[in-house]
């Protein structure tokens, strides 16, 4: 599964990503489709973070800059990290717009959605599928 977090002034590139994952048969957890009325939201998302085979951490001036949630999310991915080898994929940081990498994120390579949705896309396909691809490689 792969988690989407975004600021709330994201959410259409958000909600766009999201789909265009999941047509590609990629399970993700967002907010606006996984998150029920009446649950802890705060619960729930992290519960999620810590069920993710991957975090995706949409960037933009508006995220780096924001006080809140979006940051604790960030800081729960970074827990959850330090308990995989340093080999794994975990977080995956995209830029939506020109911005600066928030520290913590500036030694893993991020993508860049602008100005090619469609590379950027490609980009994060392969590395949510090189696992999998992995994985069957050595089975076979």
């Amino acid at each position: 599964m792969v988690f989407i977090s975004h600021a709330k002034e994201d959410a259409r590139i958000a909600r766009k990503l999201n789909d265009d994952l999941e047509s590609r048969g990629i399970s993700t957890w967002f907010d606006e489709k996984d998150l029920l009325p009446g649950q802890n939201w705060k619960i729930v998302i992290r519960q999620a973070i810590k069920k993710s085979d991957f975090l995706i951490i949409l960037l933009s001036e508006h995220s780096v800059t924001k006080r809140g949630f979006v940051q604790a999310e960030q800081k729960l991915a970074f827990d959850v990290m330090d308990e995989m080898p340093e080999s794994d994929v975990f977080v995956i940081p995209i830029r939506i717009s020109e911005c600066e990498i928030p520290y913590g994120l500036e030694d893993i390579h991020h993508v860049d959605l602008f100005p090619d949705y469609d590379a950027g896309l490609d980009k994060i396909l392969r590395a949510v599928f090189l696992p999998i691809i992995h994985k069957n490689r050595e089975t076979t």
